[in-house]
């Protein structure tokens, strides 16, 4: 014969498993209100629930434990069909929850994968901005010290204090290094324009610059052609956009030393 307590016992252990719900999550709360003995084994069996969660990473469980929560799960008749309807019931929980814990994993690795790929994005261009100025160094180096290199001294006459200005050449590369101080302030629109003045030919634009608040301006390798022997350079003042041929008098000249 069925005791009441018997009634109760497949429900006690699911109830332990926290999978019991509904009219029958219920019907046990009510009965648990005024049942100590079945409040008291459903402690036990969240006990021996908590001491098989511990057996997967930690040492085995006792055996009592587990057989009396195995016992109470078996202890009571039930029908197939209700046992499948219950596990039916919690599985697809089960199978949501995992779904909606890989979609946060997703969004989460992607994020990461977004910021990787900008801060790889950010240091190619450091890298390449690095190795652009180190090219430049390396040329301004290479004009400076060549043994074949051309340097031309440009000087301007009755003002004070006398700009001046440096010319040094690579004719074999094309390579022109131009540096000038005290130059005079520019009317507006106006601009600076160094001149190549080859032994043959039209002056050759090689630079439009403007000085600096302190009067100094440097060229660095304007577009040239290798090769062209210069017999001189020249500054003089033209628009902004720089002309193709001079338009005003020299106001510095240098031949080559």
């Amino acid at each position: 014969m069925t005791t009441v307590h018997e009634q109760f016992a497949e429900n006690l252990a699911l109830h332990a498993l926290g999978v019991l719900a509904g009219e029958e999550m219920a019907t046990l709360e009510k009965h648990l209100a005024g049942c100590a003995d079945c409040r008291g084994e459903l402690e036990r069996l969240r006990g021996d629930m908590a001491l098989l969660a511990l057996s997967a990473a930690g040492p085995t469980p006792p055996r009592r434990g587990r057989q009396r929560l195995m016992d109470s799960i078996a202890g009571e008749p039930r029908s197939p069909v209700a046992v499948s309807i219950k596990r039916r019931a919690w599985w697809p929980t089960l199978a949501w929850a995992a779904a909606a814990a890989m979609l946060v994993l997703s969004v989460i690795l992607l994020g990461k994968n977004a910021q990787l790929r900008q801060r790889v994005i950010t240091l190619q261009r450091q890298m390449t901005s690095q190795q652009a100025e180190l090219k430049r160094g390396s040329e301004v180096l290479a004009a400076f010290t060549a043994l074949d290199a051309m340097h031309v001294t440009l000087v301007a006459a009755k003002t004070s204090p006398q700009p001046q200005g440096k010319a040094i050449y690579l004719r074999r590369r094309g390579s022109l290094i131009f540096l000038a101080n005290n130059l005079a302030p520019l009317p507006p629109h106006k601009a600076y324009e160094l001149w190549l003045i080859p032994t043959n030919g039209s002056p050759i634009p090689a630079g439009i610059f403007k000085p600096d608040a302190h009067g100094s301006a440097t060229v660095v390798n304007p577009p040239l052609v290798p090769g062209v022997e210069a017999k001189a350079f020249a500054i003089t003042v033209e628009p902004e956009a720089g002309s193709p041929s001079p338009t005003s008098t020299p106001i510095m000249l240098g031949a080559g030393e």
